[in-house]
């Protein structure tokens, strides 16, 4: 008898391990990483499948369950993709199940829908006198298993009353739960018109009384194969296919069309000669590729020297020996420009994986890697989770950017799971950036990466000049406004230039928050306490949650007519900038004005064609954008995020600094950049304005070994939640006395907390932290799970946390 283990794909803590059902003989072809459909419960859902064994007899005591059916016609998962997962999961302290998630667009292969079916034999049944439960169980017998929204919609008399009446009846069992299971790749076909046959002159002469025929004909003769919905602009009539057919001159078939929204993206490939620093990169790195063995490398380029055309270099290597190339960036904004760089070299070559591609999108281009139709992938996070084989270069473009860290469960980094991807596969893993992180940069020192640098810009072209502006002594000579007078001037001597200007403020919304100024009470979201957001379009909204609500005309505490706003967003940033340079043409790049498929990459190409002098946003246009009229920049509140409860605020107010000021003078002209600032003396804002990365590297690095952070520790971060207060805070105290009592003695292991969440109270569960330094990651792994944290729900485990509280 064969068996199988299957992990459920439920991401429910206390289910987190593998099942074990019967494989039918029908289905003996399931092995260890097929999807499955499986009996669970009362229930029938996706799992996946881990392992199998061959039993000499069937288990006493025991009936397994039988597996239903198998969702692919082949594996999924490959051993590589499970090996990856296994050790994703231990690493990360959550189910497999959670982790093989990742590796399916919408994170399930199915939809399963719940269906009610009444049972024949039950139509005497005394609750059936119950005038609502007859209706609905005549309805069911006639029309035959419907979902319950079908039911409410058949049965309007009783809509109140449906989800009572279903839960009884079930408990009596007058009708019974029926589940239906559709796979989520919804697969899309054209019909077209295919040639059989030659088109001859003695053929063509034979239909010579039969135009609207000879027409099509010659029509196949010049294309074979004409899609059927393009036949109607060239005046071909269903008729005359139909007609065609049955002389049996064409056939009617169909074809599977594979979606892909960048496929009609052109562009041009133009000779490049690489710069001495791009040649020695490319030749480091090549042994490492031709050999297919694993390599780390960091390359560490100052902005605009070239680092796109290194990765192109190398994914040409790559896919010479037949091995796949995954490039990650940690912005969809990015997306668009990666894409278009590697088109002019690979123009049918790739796919794209994203959020904000639909699912069908993503499942045709896993269908194109599959079928080894394409061989690059390019895309955010979620793109290493592709199922490609022998896959030979893993690229991170700005890999210090905080965007790889996802912040929901499974909680993983993107840089770790890079580096473990192409361990497994025998990879070449690349990380690029001008600022990398200190993390990167401290392991290339102590030689656990290969450290590759191009110091120079392409045609020696020199650094902005970076002029730094203390916004205290703007406030004493008068100016209130939110742009300085030398970003004004900057502005208007840009424009009257022809040349465009890139603002960046890390905000969005027309204010920063709503406050009465009598009581002084701040207008805060109801389910997580974060002050709302005044928007132009007349809602505050929570930047956290995504709720909206309507500005109040009295302060909800005292009832004050006295309500201000407060503070400066990207909104109000672009109506102060109409007002002061009111000639300016002036588009916006947020979270606010990106909501569709390819905003990012329109609002980019308007500015990129001269249709705006001015682009405003926030981090998104920091980073990686090459427009080469683009030859001034103004940064705001640069170091607001020096105000953040963070030990690497300082990291990232340098990177924000130096990747926004390298948006400038790119090309012919050299770059102007006014930074804004209230601490210009703060090591990270002037290491920012002199763009020296090593000097901000030995000051921070120094702060870091002195206070036990990383680099010099791993951090763990545990969020205990709970609806009582005092639950939460005592759960969180325990485990603290638990950590000192088992590392007592120990070097390297320090315990802080437990302290109020940053968002202390979320929908009414009460949040407290405690935060692990760990110079043995694997000892502080042990000691959770022997505290059995890792099957909580109402812990959290973040393990490499990017934020503290």
């Amino acid at each position: 008898m064969k068996t199988a283990d299957v992990f459920v794909n439920i991401p429910v803590k206390s289910i987190a391990r593998a099942y074990t059902y019967r494989v039918p003989q029908e289905l003996a072809k399931i092995e260890a990483g097929w999807r499955v459909f499986v009996p669970f419960g009362s229930r029938k859902v996706e799992g996946f499948v881990v392992e199998t064994h061959e039993l000499a007899e069937a288990p006493e005591k025991i009936k397994l369950k039988d597996i239903i059916a198998a969702v692919d016609e082949e594996c999924w998962f490959s051993p590589q993709m499970i090996e990856i997962a296994r050790w994703l999961s231990e690493f990360y302290l959550c189910s497999l199940a959670e982790i093989m998630r990742l590796f399916m667009p919408g994170k399930s292969g199915l939809r399963i829908t719940v269906l009610y079916e009444a049972d024949e034999s039950q139509q005497d049944h005394m609750l059936l006198a119950m005038p609502g439960c007859r209706a609905i169980y005549d309805y069911l017998r006639r029309e035959g298993p419907q979902k319950k929204a079908a039911i409410v919609k058949a049965l309007p008399e009783w809509q109140a009353d449906v989800a009572d009446f279903l839960e009884k009846m079930q408990k009596y069992h007058i009708v019974r739960k029926v589940y239906e299971a559709q796979k989520r790749d919804a697969a899309q076909y054209e019909k077209f018109v295919a040639l059989c046959g030659e088109v001859t002159p003695q053929l063509l002469e034979g239909y010579r009384r039969k135009k609207a025929q000879v027409h099509l004909l010659k029509l196949l003769q010049q294309t074979p194969e004409i899609p059927l919905a393009s036949l109607k602009a060239q005046h071909v009539s269903l008729a005359t296919v139909h007609n065609l057919e049955a002389a049996g001159l064409a056939a009617i078939r169909r074809r599977r069309v594979l979606r892909d929204s960048y496929r009609d993206a052109k562009a041009l490939h133009e000779a490049v000669e690489l710069t001495e620093d791009q040649r020695q990169v490319v030749a480091r790195v090549y042994p490492s590729i031709d050999a297919a063995r694993y390599q780390g490398f960091l390359l560490k380029g100052v902005t605009g020297s070239g680092k796109t055309q290194v990765y192109i270099e190398l994914a040409e290597r790559v896919r010479a020996a037949g091995r796949r190339v995954i490039v990650l960036v940690p912005e969809i904004a990015l997306t668009g420009q990666v894409v278009m760089a590697f088109k002019a070299y690979f123009p049918d070559d790739l796919v794209v994986m994203h959020s904000r591609l639909s699912l069908a999108e993503r499942n045709d281009a896993i269908l194109r890697v599959r079928r080894n139709e394409a061989g690059i992938i390019i895309g955010a996070r979620s793109a290493l989770f592709t199922p490609a084989d022998d896959i030979g270069l893993v690229i991170l473009d700005e890999e210090q950017d905080m965007s790889y860290k996802q912040d929901e469960s499974p909680r993983y980094h993107a840089r770790v799971v890079a580096e473990k991807i192409a361990r497994v596969h025998g990879a070449v893993l690349l990380l690029g950036s001008a600022t990398p992180s200190l993390e990167s940069y401290f392991r290339a020192a102590q030689g656990e990466l290969t450290l590759l640098v191009m110091p120079r810009r392409i045609g020696d072209i020199p650094l902005p000049i970076i002029h730094c502006v203390d916004m205290r002594e703007e406030l004493r000579m008068g100016n209130r406004h939110i742009i300085s007078r030398s970003l004004q001037e900057l502005i208007e001597h840009t424009i009257a230039q022809h040349q465009q200007v890139i603002i960046m403020l890390n905000r969005r919304g027309f204010s920063t928050f709503v406050m009465c100024r009598s009581c002084g009470e701040v207008i805060r979201c109801r389910h997580c306490g974060l002050p709302l957001v005044y928007h132009r379009s007349g809602q505050l909204k929570c930047h956290h949650c995504d709720v909206q609500e309507p500005v109040p005309d009295v302060c909800p505490k005292c009832g004050s007519r006295y309500i201000k706003y407060f503070g400066s967003g990207t909104e109000k940033l672009e109506q102060e900038l109409r007002q002061l340079v009111p000639s300016a043409r002036v588009i916006r790049m947020d979270r606010d004005t990106t909501t569709t498929k390819f905003a990012h990459q329109e609002i980019l190409e308007s500015f990129r064609r001269g249709e705006y002098d001015i682009l405003l946003g926030t981090q998104m246009v920091a980073k990686g954008h090459d427009i080469p009229n683009v030859t001034a920049v103004g940064i705001i509140s640069a170091d607001s995020s020096l105000n953040m409860p963070d030990f690497r605020a300082a990291e990232r107010c340098f990177m924000l600094i130096t990747q926004t000021a390298g948006r400038a003078g790119r090309h012919e002209t050299r770059g102007q950049v006014v930074i804004q600032t209230y601490n210009p003396t703060h090591y990270a804002v002037t290491c920012g304005i002199r763009q020296d990365y090593e000097g901000f590297f030995h000051k921070e690095i120094a702060l870091r070994q002195e206070l036990f952070y990383p680099p010099y520790s791993r951090l763990v971060k545990l969020l205990y939640q709970d609806a009582s207060e005092e639950k939460a805070r005592a759960n969180a105290t325990a485990l603290v006395k638990a950590f000192e009592l088992a590392f007592a003695g120990r070097e390297g292991h320090q315990v802080i907390g437990p302290a109020p969440a940053l968002i202390a109270c979320f929908r009414g569960v009460y949040r407290f932290v405690v935060l692990i330094k760990t110079a043995n990651l694997s000892a502080v792994h042990d000691f959770l799970k022997e505290q059995g944290l890792h099957l909580r729900a109402d812990v959290a485990i973040d393990i490499d946390p990017i934020t503290m509280f």
